[in-house]
């Protein structure tokens, strides 16, 4: 397994009222002080080839992915939505990038639900709309091929694959030699799975994975105040590794038990501490806890 960190957890995008935005020589270098090997594409990354790899190459950083957030659910949507997709794919190439990151975003409302999505299925897709989104991701696959880029599918809160049925609902209309999946520890236990149980469900499918812990006090109060994701990250529901409910030893056991070598991403969104210090203890956990 590969570490790797997020340009999110110093410059957040859904909530730049957050802090001041940092430049990105400088969050580049803070993750290479805090032991990190690879970062993933952020706001403010140079698109050019070449100046992107000199940017890391001078912090001496590798690039991970990038996260990219789409609506596939309407037919309508795909050729504008495929197209951005696959131009985020080509700057991956030319890094020498193998994962583009997909998220399938939620309507406003569906994001205001997140963490308390209604198990009936009534806030979530139509057969109609699972088959039309299965067919986009396949067609966004199909078109990054050439870049030998793969795509996987990242369960995310607020968006239209959170819960755990779900995540079976996507495994049955999506073709997996075509389609992986990103594991985020965070964000299924945020949307009531276990991340342990996902990883062996999906096995060979896992291609990618985002670590986070999770402030159980801070995920209750957010389904008993029914707040929403954003307002949950605001209350820090994200916190340090080993701070939280999420059973990262065991999480780890079972990427070794399925073989995984790809790259690990550590991300805690938002802290209330200086980005650096929070990356650089959650990177010394990873290390000397759980010997990654």
């Amino acid at each position: 397994m590969r570490v790797a960190t997020a340009p999110i957890n110093w410059n957040n995008d859904d909530l730049p009222e957050l802090r001041p935005t940092m430049p990105v020589d400088q969050v580049l270098a803070e993750m290479a002080r805090a032991g990190y090997e690879g970062t993933e594409y952020g706001t403010g990354f140079p698109t050019e080839s070449q100046a992107l790899r000199r940017v890391l190459s001078r912090h001496g950083l590798s690039l991970a992915s990038c996260f990219c957030f789409l609506s596939l659910e309407e037919q309508r949507s795909h050729a504008e939505e495929i197209a951005r997709a696959v131009s985020v794919a080509r700057i991956l190439a030319d890094a020498g990038v193998q994962e583009l990151i997909l998220g399938l975003r939620g309507t406003p409302e569906r994001l205001a639900l997140a963490g308390r999505v209604p198990p009936d299925g009534s806030a979530g897709l139509t057969e109609r709309q699972w088959r039309t989104m299965a067919g986009g991701i396949h067609a966004l696959a199909a078109a990054c091929e050439p870049l030998q880029v793969r795509v996987s599918v990242h369960p995310h809160a607020g968006s239209f694959l959170e819960t755990r049925e779900e995540i079976e609902q996507f495994l049955f209309y999506t073709d997996e030699t075509a389609v992986g999946v990103c594991v985020d520890a965070g964000h299924l236990v945020y949307g009531g799975a276990d991340p342990v149980e996902v990883v062996r469900s999906c096995g060979a499918r896992v291609r990618y994975i985002h670590l986070k812990d999770v402030n159980a006090s801070v995920l209750g109060a957010s389904r008993r105040e029914r707040w929403s994701f954003l307002e949950a990250l605001k209350h820090y529901v994200f916190c340090d590794l080993g701070c939280g409910c999420v059973d990262l030893a065991h999480f780890v056991d079972a990427l070794r038990s399925i073989a995984f070598n790809g790259w690990m991403v550590i991300e805690e969104d938002t802290s209330p501490d200086p980005p650096f210090l929070a990356a650089q203890r959650n990177r010394h956990y990873l290390q000397e806890r759980l010997g990654v």
